[in-house]
C-alpha cells in the first residue's frame, strides 16, 4: 500500500514539475472579448486532447500540458474558425490575443461546414458530435465511445467519463432498459448516433432546486439520426455444438419522435449467457434485473431504510423473492439452461412520460459440490468433508410502469408500480462426516433438504414536486405502499450416526420435518422536505421520514405419524406478528460556492419493534416482544471540484438497522439437529460510524488518471453469534450484542499510456481489513482479516488488425484468530488471463482468450491450477456484413470447473463444483444495419 502512495506521489510530482500552462484570449477584429467561445487543444494529427470555454473576458487556459507539437483551433458562431500550429517547450506559453473574423454571407455554408465543432460546452453538459469521430461501418455505440476525449470504456464494458462512473444512460431522453449504460452500448450501433451528451447525475433534491454541486456519477444521453427514428434495427445469433450445447440470442429496436421499442432475449444451455455476467450483459446490462431502486428518502443517509425495496430489507420477504430471480444460475458452477427475455417501451410526448418494461427469466441447474471444513475451538477442532447433490430451478416475471407529467414549470407529478412474481424449487442432498482433531470419527449424516416457493410483491408510489419563482425553494413529497406474500415448503429428513472412542457407532438418530410457513406484509412509507435558500451560497431543509411495517405469518412444522400422517410439532409451530415502525426528523444546512459544497445535519431516529408470537403448545400465553430504539443521527460532508478534471470529497454519517423477525423470536428450531437456533428478544439494532474519502484526478492531454477511495465503518453496536457446541459437534447459537467490530476498505487506480493510442495500462490496488468478533462456548473468538489485491492490465493495439489485452491479478487474505491462533489461515489466489485478437483480412477474423487461476491455502495444503482456453474463427459475409459465420472451442484442455476459498470466524473451507467443460460451437449472425469485425477486446 506504502509503495502506491508513493507511485501516486511521483506521478503527481511529474505531472506538474515537467508540464506547463497555455494561456491566452480570443476577441474580434475590435478587440472585443468573445465570450464561451470554444478553443481545443489538438495533437498535429488533429486528435482532441483537451478543450476550453473562454471566461466573460474572453480568456483560456490549458494547464499541466506536457512538451510537444500542438494545434490550438477556436470557433464561435459567426466567425471564421482560426487554427494555430504551437509548440511547448520547458516554460508556459502565452499565446496573447487571437483574433477571429465574422463569417461573410458568400462564405457562411463553407465555413460553417469546416467549422464542425467535436464538442460543445453547454454548462454541465458536454456534447459530442458523434459525425466527427470515425468508426469502421457496422461499429456499436461502444466502439464509438471509445474514440471521445474523456470517455472511458472499462475492461468489464463499464463508462467512466472525466474519472466518474456512467451509471445511467438514456436514448432520446427515455429510459432504455431501465437505464443501465452497457444494455444500450452492446446493442445499439454508432451509425445511428447524432450526439452523445454527459452530464453531472443529479439526486431528487438536485434536479429540483438546481443545486450545481459536484457529484461522483455521470448520465449519458444519445440522441439518433432522423433516419434511425423511423425504421428498426437489431441482430440475432443462432448457434449448436457438441454435447447437445445450444444458443439462441437477439434483440430488435424501434424508435420514433414520440415511441420507444426494445425486445430482447437469450437462450442457452452452455452458461456463457443468462446470468452469467459475460455474454449476459452485450443484451440485456449488469443490472437488468437489479432489484435496488432510486433511495428517494429525503435528507442525508444514514437513518437505515430506503424509500422502498424489491429485495433491500433485511426481514426475508422482499429479498426472497428478488434472491430467487437468481437460483438455478451458473455463478457457483454446475450445468444450467437459461431462458431470459425483456420489453422496453417508452413515450414521451407534451410533457407526458410513459415508460413500462417486462422482465421474464427462467433458470435451471444442476450441480455437485465437495466441501471440506475446518471449525475451530479453544482446545480442538472439527473436520468436515461432505459431498452436495443439487438440482434447482426458477421462473421469475417482474413488470414496471412509471408515469410522468409536468402540470406546469412549477408542479410535477410521478407514479411508479412495480410487481415481481418468484417461483422456485430446490432440492439438495448432503453426505457429510465430522472428524475432531482429523483422527476422531464423532458422525456421519444424510441430509436430505427440499424447498418449493411462491412469492409476490406489488408496489406503488407517488412522488410530487414543486419549485418555485424563487431559485433554490423547493417542496417534495412522496408516499409509497408495498405489499409482499411468500408461501414455502421445506421438507427436511436427516439420518444421524453417532460414534465413541476406536469408532464405535454409540447411536443413531433420525429426524423428518415438514416446514410450511406462509407470511404477508404491507409496508407505508412517507416522506416530505422543504428547502429554502437562505443567500446565493447558504441553504436549509427539514425532512421527513417515516416507515410502517406490518408482518404476519404462520409457521407450520410437522413430523411423520402413523400410517401417513403427520403430527403437529407444537413446541415450533406457531403465528406470528411484526410490527416496526420506522420515524426521522432532521435538518440540514449547505454550503455551495465555487465548487465547493459543505454540509452538516443531523436527525431524530426512532424504532419501535413490536412481535407477538403465539406458539401451538402455549397458545393462551402469547409471547411479546416489545424493542424501542431512539438515538441522534449526525452527517455532514465536503466536496470541493478543484477543476474540471479534479474532485476531492470527505463524509461522514451514522448506520441504524434493525434486527429481523428471526433474530428476536425466542424459541428453540431444533429442525436441523447440527445448528439449533433461538432468537433473543432483546436485541438492539446495530449502530455504525461510517467515514469515507474520494479523489480523483485527470490529465487528459496526457492520457492519465488517478482516482482512489477510502472508507472506515467502525461498530459501537453490532448483532454476533453466540454459539455453543457439544462433545458431537452439534451446534446451539443465539443472536447478542457485541460493542466492537471494523472495516477498512482502500482502492487506488493509475491508468496512463505507454505509447498514445498504441500501448495503454491500469495498476490497481485494493486493501481490506476486517475485526469482526462471535462468542464460541462462552469464548469470545476475536478473528482479524487483512486483504492485498493489486491488480495490472495492459491492452496492446499496435494496429486496427491486431490486438492484445493482458491482466495479471493477486489477492492474498490473511486471517487470524485468537480463539485459536494455530488455525490462522492464508489465502492466495493469482488470475493471469490474455487474450489475442488477429484481423486477418477479407472478412475473416480470429480470437483467442487464455486465463489460468491458481489457489493456495496453508490450511487444506497443496495447489488448485485451472487453465481455460477459448478460441474462435469467424467470417462476415453478405451485403453490408449483415451475416456472421463462427467458430468455436471452449474450454480446450477440459479444466472448467468452480473454485471457492473461505476464512472466516471460526471456519476455513474450500469446495470444487465440476461445471461444463470443453465443447464447440458453430454459430450464425444476422445484423439488421449490418456489423463490423475489430480488434476490440471482447468481453
Amino acid at each position: 500500500m506504502k509503495r502506491l502512495a508513493t507511485l501516486f506521489l511521483l506521478l503527481f510530482l511529474f505531472t506538474n514539475l515537467f508540464s506547463q500552462t497555455i494561456k491566452g484570449s480570443i476577441t474580434d477584429t475590435l478587440k472585443n472579448p468573445l465570450i464561451s467561445a470554444t478553443v481545443l487543444l489538438l495533437d498535429r494529427d488533429s486528435t482532441l486532447l483537451e478543450f476550453s470555454q473562454t471566461d466573460n473576458d474572453g480568456n483560456f487556459v490549458f494547464k499541466r500540458i506536457s512538451k510537444g507539437d500542438y494545434l490550438i483551433k477556436t470557433t464561435y458562431i459567426g466567425f471564421i474558425p482560426v487554427t494555430l500550429p504551437i509548440t511547448v517547450e520547458n516554460k508556459d506559453l502565452d499565446l496573447g490575443a487571437i483574433k477571429m473574423s465574422e463569417i461573410s454571407i458568400e462564405l457562411y455554408e463553407v465555413v460553417i461546414k469546416a467549422a464542425k465543432a467535436p464538442m460543445k460546452i453547454k454548462g454541465d453538459t458536454i456534447e459530442y458530435d458523434a459525425s466527427t469521430f470515425k468508426v469502421p461501418e457496422g461499429s456499436t455505440l461502444e466502439d464509438l465511445l471509445r474514440r471521445l476525449p474523456g470517455v472511458e470504456v472499462q475492461q468489464d464494458g463499464t463508462l467512466k467519463a472525466d474519472g466518474q462512473d456512467v451509471t445511467k444512460l438514456t436514448v432520446e431522453g427515455k429510459s432504455f432498459f431501465g437505464g443501465d449504460p452497457k444494455t444500450a452500448t452492446k446493442n445499439l450501433p454508432a451509425e445511428g448516433v447524432s450526439k452523445v451528451q454527459v452530464f453531472d447525475k443529479k439526486t431528487e433534491e438536485q434536479k429540483i432546486t438546481g443545486e450545481k454541486s459536484t457529484t461522483k456519477e455521470k448520465e449519458m444521453n444519445i440522441t439518433l439520426k432522423d433516419e434511425f427514428k423511423k425504421g428498426g434495427f437489431g441482430k440475432i445469433i443462432a448457434g449448436a455444438g457438441s454435447v447437445n450445447r445450444y444458443e439462441l440470442k437477439g434483440n430488435y429496436n424501434r424508435f420514433n419522435d414520440k415511441h420507444q421499442f426494445s425486445v430482447v432475449g437469450v437462450g442457452n444451455n452452455t452458461g456463457r449467457n443468462g446470468l452469467g455476467w459475460d455474454d449476459y450483459q452485450d443484451f440485456m446490462g449488469s443490472q437488468s434485473f437489479s432489484f435496488s431502486d432510486d433511495n428517494l428518502e429525503y435528507g442525508f443517509s444514514g437513518g437505515g431504510m430506503r424509500y422502498y425495496s424489491f429485495g433491500g430489507n433485511n426481514d426475508g420477504l422482499e429479498s426472497s423473492i428478488s434472491n430467487s430471480f437468481f437460483s438455478g444460475g451458473n455463478n457457483n458452477g454446475g450445468f444450467p439452461k437459461s431462458k431470459n427475455g425483456g420489453l422496453n417501451y417508452n413515450y414521451d410526448h407534451n410533457k407526458i412520460k410513459i415508460g413500462a418494461r417486462y422482465f421474464y427469466n427462467n433458470n435451471r441447474n444442476d450441480k455437485t459440490t465437495t466441501e471440506e471444513s475446518t471449525t475451530f475451538f479453544p482446545t480442538k477442532t472439527n473436520y468436515k468433508s461432505k459431498i452436495s447433490d443439487i438440482f434447482s430451478s426458477f421462473d421469475g416475471h417482474r413488470g414496471e410502469l412509471n408515469y410522468e407529467h409536468e402540470l406546469d414549470s412549477f408542479n410535477t407529478i410521478l407514479f411508479t408500480g412495480s410487481l415481481a412474481n418468484a417461483i422456485s424449487s430446490n432440492t439438495n442432498r448432503v453426505d457429510e462426516q465430522n472428524v475432531e482433531n482429523r483422527s476422531r470419527l464423532l458422525n456421519l449424516a444424510s441430509i436430505n433438504n427440499g424447498k418449493s416457493f411462491d412469492g409476490n410483491l406489488y408496489n406503488g408510489a407517488f412522488i410530487y414536486r414543486k419549485t418555485f419563482k424563487k431559485k433554490g425553494r423547493f417542496f417534495g413529497v412522496n408516499a409509497a405502499y408495498t405489499k409482499t406474500n411468500v408461501s414455502e415448503r421445506n421438507p427436511t429428513s436427516t439420518e444421524l450416526e453417532y460414534y465413541g472412542e476406536n469408532t464405535v457407532l454409540d447411536s443413531t438418530r433420525s429426524t423428518v420435518f415438514f416446514n410450511d410457513h406462509i407470511a404477508n406484509k404491507d409496508a407505508y412509507k412517507f416522506n416530505a422536505t422543504i428547502n429554502e435558500p437562505l443567500s446565493k451560497i447558504f441553504f436549509a431543509s427539514i425532512f421527513y421520514n417515516y416507515s410502517k411495517k406490518i408482518q404476519d405469518g404462520n409457521i407450520l412444522v410437522e413430523k411423520p405419524g402413523f400410517e401417513l400422517q403427520r403430527i403437529q410439532v407444537k413446541e415450533l409451530t406457531r403465528d406470528y406478528t411484526n410490527d416496526v415502525f420506522y420515524n426521522r426528523i432532521g435538518s440540514s444546512l449547505r454550503y455551495a460556492k465555487n465548487g465547493v459544497n459543505i454540509s452538516i445535519g443531523a436527525a431524530y431516529l426512532g424504532y419501535k419493534i413490536n412481535s407477538t408470537i403465539i406458539q401451538a403448545s402455549n397458545p393462551s400465553i402469547p409471547v411479546n416482544v416489545k424493542n424501542p430504539y431512539n438515538t441522534i443521527v449526525p452527517n455532514g460532508g465536503i466536496s470541493v471540484d478543484i477543476g474540471k478534471n479534479s474532485y476531492v470529497s470527505l463524509n461522514y454519517g451514522k448506520d441504524i438497522q434493525e434486527p429481523n423477525i428471526n433474530q428476536l423470536i425466542p424459541i428453540v428450531d431444533n429442525r436441523n439437529p447440527f445448528a439449533v437456533t433461538e432468537g433473543n428478544p432483546a436485541l438492539q439494532p446495530s449502530n455504525s460510524d461510517r467515514i469515507s474519502f474520494y479523489a480523483s484526478r485527470s490529465w487528459p492531454a496526457d492520457g492519465i488518471r488517478l482516482n482512489g477511495n477510502l472508507s472506515f465503518t467502525n461498530y459501537n453496536t453490532s448483532i454476533i453469534n453466540d454459539v455453543k457446541v457439544d462433545v458431537n459437534q452439534l451446534s446451539y447459537s443465539r443472536p447478542v450484542n457485541y460493542d466492537g467490530g471494523q472495516d477498512l476498505y482502500s482502492y487506488m487506480s493509475v491508468s496512463l499510456p505507454i505509447i498514445k493510442n498504441r500501448i495503454k495500462t491500469n495498476v490497481s490496488y485494493t486493501f481490506t481489513t476486517n475485526k469482526s468478533y462471535a462468542i464460541v462456548n462462552d469464548v469470545l473468538n476475536e478473528t482479524k482479516s487483512n486483504g492485498n489485491s493489486p491488480r495490472l492490465t495492459i491492452d496492446i493495439t499496435p494496429s486496427d488488425k491486431i490486438g492484445l489485452y493482458l491482466t495479471s491479478s493477486y489477492r492474498r487474505r490473511d486471517v487470524k484468530y485468537n480463539i485459536n491462533t494455530s488455525q490462522n489461515q492464508i489465502i492466495k489466489n493469482t488470475n493471469i488471463s490474455g487474450q489475442f485478437n488477429l484481423n486477418l483480412g477479407k472478412g475473416l477474423f480470429a480470437s483467442t482468450n487464455y486465463s489460468h487461476a491458481f489457489y493456495a491455502s496453508s490450511k487444506f495444503g497443496g495447489n488448485t491450477d485451472i487453465p481455460i482456453l477459448d478460441a474462435s474463427v469467424y467470417f462476415q459475409f453478405l451485403k453490408g456484413k449483415k451475416g456472421e459465420v463462427r467458430f468455436s472451442l471452449y474450454d480446450a484442455f477440459n479444466k472448467n470447473r468452480n473454485f471457492n476459498q473461505y476464512a472466516g470466524g471460526n471456519i476455513v473451507s474450500v469446495s470444487n463444483t465440476p461445471s461444463l467443460a470443453r465443447y464447440f460451437l458453430v454459430s450464425f449472425t444476422y445484423n439488421l444495419r449490418g456489423m463490423v469485425g475489430t480488434v476490440e477486446k471482447v468481453w
